[in-house]
């Protein structure tokens, strides 16, 4: 019954964000068939709209395509839990995912779509429309629930630390609608307080405390010890069809995060040191691809004059190619404008002892192997411009921690190498921030707070960082 009235739950909202979807979309419609009108000799560039009925039926393809990614990102699953933000995210991510999918089939299908500046207005009133309309039905379920109506009863099994702590965490948030039963757990703790609770009864009651009560769900808090019992338990809850949910946190590790993925049926638990979502990636890759493909080509002119310049200045190739750690330690060559005579390499044994940098790294503000334009272009960092080859290519990221020789990664302590889970960058966040630090384990701190804390705005910020620094010419 119970399952019943979620899956009628869903239905509802599914209908009520296709119609929020909808008005979107004329909304998009009415906003920018008025543009021309406010202001007019501003928006020149904008034409007059062709009438809504040629575009209608776009709405058929728009709303199934919009629901079926909110669905994709969780948006139908149970509001109980989730924070405004939460949902924000979500329907950021849905929506989009959505454009993309939809401009791109457009695209290959050679339709006639409003202009450009139409799907960026459709975008941003479906985003803020389904936020008002996502915000005003969480109110009004958590007014309902803090009044104690439309709640889930919970039955724990495990009276531990950990069961305590998430006792503790559903009695300070009644609008989430989950009352607690009480807990399973050994004989011997039969009647013991936990919280506001207490053991009702051992792990052999489950099957007569499900039949005597009213039960929503069951959560499964054990130690990994008891782990070898606890498919009995959870056939119990199955025979009776209540839902058991398992809490993962069976290792105690303080960077990784669960996460449950499934191959062909078979669930896995998957613990990751690196903040991952997949939309957000895609579009740092994107970004990359776009940003490194345009400046690769109008750079070239400029690119050329610099590599005439090397040519006849000093003496070997234009570019520095070298052998570079990425992803995970893949090889891979990076390329550079070069800035070094051509023997740079083997005159680096002699020059260790004036090493300014501490760690397996070296760097000499007066390096003798620098060449004359060498030196304006480690300045300018104008020698770092080919890496846009290697972004392009897919082995580096515009941002993400430098990569490392080979050489240094046999030199990293072990916590230092996780440095090499996320993609390399050609700027990172220590070259905006401790660029003249001769500190080597704060760069790996800062790479490491870097990756446990990316985002896409972190890395529009370090590139804004970046360029000032290329401006001012603080580099060496």
């Amino acid at each position: 019954m119970l399952k019943e009235q979620e899956n009628l739950i869903h239905k509802i909202a599914m209908a009520i964000d296709s119609l929020v979807v909808a008005i979107a979309f004329v909304l998009a419609y009415i906003l920018r068939d008025n543009l021309q009108y406010l202001h007019s000799a501003k928006f020149e560039f904008l034409h007059k709209m062709p009438p809504f009925k040629d575009y209608a039926w776009l709405t058929i393809i728009v709303i199934p395509l919009w629901i079926a990614t909110l669905s994709h990102y969780g948006m139908y699953h149970s509001m109980r839990k989730k924070r405004i933000a939460d949902i924000f995210w979500n329907i950021f991510d849905a929506s989009l995912l959505s454009v993309f999918i939809f401009s791109a089939v457009a695209f290959l299908l050679k339709w006639d779509l409003p202009s450009r500046t139409f799907i960026m207005i459709l975008f941003v009133c479906t985003i803020l429309l389904l936020l008002i309309e996502k915000w005003s039905a969480l109110a009004l379920l958590q007014y309902v629930r803090r009044r104690g109506y439309n709640y889930r009863v919970l039955l724990i099994v495990g009276s531990g630390d950990r069961a305590k702590n998430l006792a503790a965490m559903i009695e300070a948030h009644p609008h989430w609608g989950l009352k607690i039963l009480g807990f399973v757990d050994e004989e011997e703790r039969v009647g013991t307080k936990v919280g506001k609770g207490k053991v009702m009864g051992s792990f052999n009651n489950i099957a007569k405390i499900l039949d005597e009560n009213v039960v929503d769900e069951v959560i499964f808090i054990l130690p990994r010890s008891w782990l070898p019992s606890l498919e009995d338990y959870i056939k119990v809850c199955e025979k009776v069809g209540v839902k058991a949910t398992i809490a993962v946190d069976f290792f105690n590790t303080s960077i990784s995060k669960p996460m449950i993925t499934v191959i062909h049926g078979l669930p896995l638990l998957t613990l990751d040191t690196t903040p991952y979502n997949i939309i957000h990636f895609t579009l740092k890759r994107v970004i990359d691809v776009v940003v490194s493909g345009c400046g690769l080509i109008l750079l070239l002119p400029f690119s050329l004059i610099i590599a005439v310049i090397i040519k006849v200045t000093s003496e070997g190739p234009v570019f520095f190619r070298q052998i570079r750690c990425g992803l995970h330690g893949r090889k891979f060559t990076i390329y550079k404008f070069r800035t070094m005579v051509v023997d740079a390499e083997e005159r680096l044994e002699e020059l260790m002892k004036f090493n300014e940098r501490e760690g397996p790294i070296f760097k000499m503000k007066k390096d003798p192997r620098i060449t004359g334009i060498g030196k304006f272009l480690r300045k300018t960092s104008l020698d770092e411009l080919p890496q846009l080859i290697n972004v392009f290519k897919g082995d580096m990221s515009l941002v993400g921690p430098r990569p490392p020789l080979p050489s240094e990664v046999e030199k990293y302590e072990r916590w230092q190498r996780r440095r090499l889970s996320l993609k390399p960058g050609i700027t990172c966040i220590h070259e905006v921030i401790a660029r003249g630090d001769k500190d080597f384990e704060r760069w790996m701190k800062l790479d490491l707070e870097y990756i446990d804390n990316w985002s896409l705005p972190l890395d529009m910020r370090i590139l804004a960082r970046t360029f000032l620094a290329v401006i001012k010419g603080t580099g060496y």
